[in-house]
């Protein structure tokens, strides 16, 4: 059977499994681009 959601992945969306993982990694993104950001202005 064909995902009823095209483009996604529905184990990635479940928040139960994902919610804190999801959190960290975006402070660990920013945690990395901002050296780089605030040397350029």
């Amino acid at each position: 059977m064909a995902s009823p959601f095209p483009g996604m992945n529905p184990y990635l969306e479940q928040a139960v499994l994902w919610s804190e993982f999801h959190s960290r990694l975006i402070v660990a993104i920013a945690d990395a681009l901002a050296p780089s950001l605030l040397s350029h202005s």
